[in-house]
């Protein structure tokens, strides 16, 4: 009998593997870069501002990607742009003795949402729909299996002190973000897709070229499937900014829980073995049939995780690590499920341009996320958490109308398929 990943095959398989081993040491950064910044004089409104710089950099970039992934072609615009989004900045990280390297390093590794149209395409054109919810599974696996070694950095900081350690972290994401983009340049190919639009923008005019995305954007608004799921995919976002930035805050917060904050290196290991886990056993659920059903599930679960994790006695880590387990069940239904209902409603033509459109309105809805969530824990530590399962449960509720209205997930232009 087959693998469950044993359809993860040409440029989904080299993706898999360089994001798993990439995923090791971006790990490392996302805990320590903060702490490393401050260590180095930045100060905690600082740090605010140049995540603000590094969203608004997005924002822009955003809207380039689609473009770019067309014109260029998805293959050359992973491996370059990935060099200097990536592996510039994490150098100017590693040399850095004062706020204004961040702010530099920030600055250009916010442009790195250029490249998520050409990644989502590389990863997905040229795979049967069939096959999707399989290597989406397995990108997920190998973020979740990168998570284990995430206690190393720890080791190191508790080691060396936070500046060296960081310097250390910062110089292993450089080489990685080096080494993954010449790898992928030596075995991935350019899709088929990828070769038809790069021939066919090869000189079409600006004004035509903006026409499209007009029509792109036109066409978004139109099409019931692509305007109900991007409203999901954009409350999944901006939910998932404001948990992000203050759940481990409130977990060590006197007024929160208040756990001691070693115990809460524990939560991601727990999220991590149930992943990886639970991937091989509900691997059926990852057939195309269920990738409605999964939608659902997952949040659902989701929103069982968030309640435990409110409501959360003070002093007491069980909550938080039956919070972690769903979560993470919630995640491994709901995840490469989104990824694939996205990729499958966009025609072939059209992906790129909306990917990166929507891409750009996510992030346009996220940019109040943090700032917003950051008054509500000052009016009451809670708040953020409960703003967040409400919209959840609107995207719930969005999800269950396409479930409702739509017998499977294929695109509009197959036959019989689709609604509008």
């Amino acid at each position: 009998m087959p693998g469950p990943f044993s359809n993860v095959k040409g440029n989904a398989r080299v993706i898999v593997l360089t994001e798993g081993a990439s995923a090791i040491t971006f790990q490392w950064a996302d805990i320590y870069l903060p702490l490393y910044m401050l260590a180095l004089g930045a100060s905690d409104l600082q740090v605010g501002l140049l995540a603000s710089v590094f969203i608004l950099t997005q924002l822009v970039s955003s809207f380039l990607g689609g473009y770019i992934a067309d014109r260029f072609g998805r293959k050359r615009v992973l491996v370059v742009v990935d060099i200097i989004c990536w592996a510039v900045p994490f150098f100017i990280y590693a040399i850095a003795n004062n706020p204004w390297y961040f702010l530099v390093g920030r600055f250009i590794s916010g442009f790195i949402n250029m490249v998520m149209p050409a990644f989502q395409c590389l990863f997905v054109e040229d795979v049967l729909m069939e096959h999707r919810p399989a290597v989406f599974n397995m990108l997920q696996f190998a973020y979740a299996a990168a998570s284990l070694l995430a206690p190393v950095a720890g080791l190191l900081v508790g080691q060396l002190g936070i500046v060296a350690a960081g310097r250390i972290i910062m110089i292993a994401c450089t080489i990685t973000n080096l080494v993954n983009p010449l790898y992928r340049q030596l075995t991935l190919h350019e899709t088929s897709i990828g070769k038809e639009r790069m021939a066919a923008t090869a000189s079409q005019p600006l004004a035509e070229i903006a026409g499209d995305y007009a029509r792109t954007v036109a066409s978004i608004a139109k099409d019931s499937r692509i305007r109900t799921f991007l409203g999901v995919r954009t409350l999944v976002t901006f939910n998932t900014t404001m948990w992000a930035t203050y759940a481990m805050i409130y977990l060590t917060d006197g007024q929160g829980v208040g756990l001691p904050k070693p115990s809460i290196a524990f939560l991601p290991f727990v999220a991590a073995l149930t992943t990886m886990g639970l991937i091989f056993l509900l691997n059926r659920r990852s057939q195309p049939a269920s990738v409605l059903n999964n939608l659902v599930a997952g949040q659902a679960l989701w929103l069982a995780s968030a309640l435990f994790f409110v409501t959360s006695p003070a002093g007491t880590i069980w909550f938080a690590i039956l919070s972690t387990f769903l979560g993470a069940i919630s995640l491994v239904l709901f995840q490469p499920a989104n990824q694939t209902y996205w990729a499958n409603i966009v025609e072939d033509q059209r992906r790129a341009q909306v990917f990166s459109a929507g891409t750009a309105l996510s992030t346009l809805f996220s940019l109040g996320a943090g700032p917003l969530a950051g008054v509500l824990y000052i009016v009451f530590p809670r708040l953020p958490f409960i703003l967040a399962i409400l919209l959840q449960a609107v995207a719930l509720g969005l999800i269950l109308t396409l479930k409702s209205r739509q017998a499977n997930f294929y695109p509009a232009s197959l036959p019989g398929n689709g609604w509008r």
